[in-house]
């Protein structure tokens, strides 16, 4: 075994749970996904060898890897050497206001974010919220100052925006804000969601930092925590990353013992910033989307939708352990991620739905966190929404769930390439439906608390697609489940329970099941 593939093979143990690992085996089929894979790419560069992100979706074996970037140059640690203010014009500077240590241009979904939500006159949209009942003390002081420290640890939160005081839209990083909290002592859980409600029906105030809210209510023996925040601000992994940091905080506070959490890389966002205008600039990124979805729609008349959708109705179906081991044994042997199975899956479902086999567009949400070392501790919003076009949709499962993995492999070095972007020069919606796919194996070190334990937990969130579907490992609120957020305006329910019997059927089959 060569030094190389030796190193490879002690970081993917490193980074999956210490399994005995050998040169051959599968990183997907060995519970690899794009965050774990994002650490593994940060402790390869560490080590001189030369690993981008999107190899470990065409080469997902060390023997393949270390063969695959043979010969190539070795790529530099870390990233640029930032000065503060150094993205915006230099006049833009002294504009600022004393207390803004930062600044730098909002991402173009940023700005699609916020120009949705005002547009729509809907305070809903893209308001994000998570609540979790504990079972513990509650001490005011303590926990204020775990939620004072989780906000000095992440720029997101100490963050507003202007879109039009500069020469550009800019997010302002403030050196300091008071914790967002209230508190509400109470002998029954009504102000929980008396609050929800009401901070759900606020509009959101941009140039006033924190747009983070946190609510608690203490009752004896335990306590209920509520955080709301615009998902302008974070994207799903940042919101499951936040509700872990502020409870272990608040642990590690309890207890008197340091709470030793790695910090994130402080010039996470501006890398970003950097890679996604690499890729606006990127005409060969452009064409590619544009042939990607330049295809008749699969579900509407383009006549009746051309905006933002309220997707204010949801359907889900649980999938438990068995049929998710089931998946995970078939995606191990025909050599697929599991993401690309129930996206095949999902393709199988949209095929059969509208009579169609060839030519099927679906959106999926990519993750596009730049490749440094602790890019899955980053808090902000680092997801884009692509159009991935499975061209002929074969009657074969194993090989519908390879074309799903080549599709997302074709589009994989343009994954940053904004939506809104693509949008434009087609001139219309690029998809009709939309898939994300996500594990929420951060929550798993909740198990590593030891004065306080969380129980039950409810969220809410709302996009502007008019058929979201999302296939959930171990969400908070969900479990291990798919949810459909459908617009019924657009869709009524017979048609959605329609495509989840239909996707249903699909996964079960896919695990060799009965339905």
């Amino acid at each position: 075994m060569s030094d190389t593939t030796q190193a490879m093979v002690e970081i993917w143990r490193r980074h999956l749970d210490d399994q005995p690992i050998g040169p051959d085996d599968d990183f997907y089929a060995l519970g690899g996904d794009s965050l774990i894979a994002l650490r593994v790419v940060a402790d390869a560069n560490a080590r001189g060898i030369p690993v981008e992100l999107r190899d470990l979706m065409f080469f997902p074996t060390v023997s393949e890897l270390v063969a695959a970037v043979a010969g190539r140059d070795g790529r530099a640690d870390g990233v640029g050497d930032y000065q503060p203010f150094s993205l915006l014009d230099p006049y833009d500077r002294a504009l600022m206001p004393a207390e803004v240590r930062d600044a730098w241009p909002t991402s173009v979904l940023q700005v699609g974010l916020i120009y949705l939500s005002e547009a729509s006159g809907d305070p809903r949209l893209y308001q994000d919220l998570i609540g979790v009942e504990v079972t513990g003390p509650f001490d005011k002081a303590l926990f204020t100052a775990a939620l004072d420290e989780l906000c000095g640890r992440h720029q997101a939160l100490r963050s507003s925006f202007d879109l039009g005081g500069f020469s550009v839209p800019a997010q302002l990083l403030w050196s300091s804000v008071d914790p967002p909290l209230t508190v509400e002592y109470a002998t029954t859980t009504e102000p929980v969601t008396r609050w929800r409600e009401t901070q759900l029906s606020q509009a959101i105030d941009w140039g006033r930092p924190p747009v983070l809210r946190c609510h608690v209510v203490a009752l004896e023996g335990c306590f209920y925590v509520t955080l709301t925040l615009h998902h302008a601000l974070l994207d799903g992994w940042s919101y499951a990353r936040l509700c872990y940091e502020l409870l272990a905080l608040y642990d590690a506070k309890l207890t008197g013992r340091p709470a030793d959490l790695p910090l994130p890389p402080a010039s996470g966002q501006r890398e970003f910033l950097r890679l996604e205008r690499e890729a606006i600039d990127n005409r060969e990124a452009a064409d590619f989307w544009h042939a990607e979805a330049d295809v008749p729609g699969l579900l509407l008349d383009r006549g009746r939708f051309g905006g933002a959708a309220d997707p204010r109705e949801m359907l889900t179906f649980e999938v438990g352990e068995t049929l998710l081991e089931g998946l995970r044994a078939v995606a191990g042997t025909i050599g697929v991620p599991l993401k690309s199975l129930v996206l095949g899956c999902h393709v199988r479902a949209l095929s059969t739905w509208t009579g169609r086999d060839r030519d099927v567009v679906t959106g999926l949400t990519v993750n596009g966190r730049p490749e440094i070392a602790g890019a899955d501790l980053l808090v902000g919003l680092f997801l884009n929404t692509v159009p991935i076009r499975v061209p002929v949709v074969p009657e074969d499962q194993v090989e519908l769930c390879r074309s799903a993995l080549a599709a997302e492999q074709r589009g994989m070095r343009h994954r940053r390439y904004p939506l809104a972007m693509i949008e434009q020069r087609l001139g219309r919606p690029p998809f009709d439906t939309a898939f994300n796919f996500t594990h929420f194996h951060v929550y798993d070190q909740l198990e590593q608390l030891t004065a306080i334990r969380p129980g039950a937990w409810w969220a809410f969130d709302k996009t502007s697609f008019p058929f979201m579907v999302d296939f959930m490992i171990n969400s908070r609120d969900l479990g291990t489940a798919v949810a459909v957020a459908y617009d019924p305006d657009l869709f009524d329910k017979a048609q959605v329970t329609t495509y989840l019997e239909l996707y249903r059927g699909a996964l079960h089959a896919a695990a060799g099941m009965p339905d």
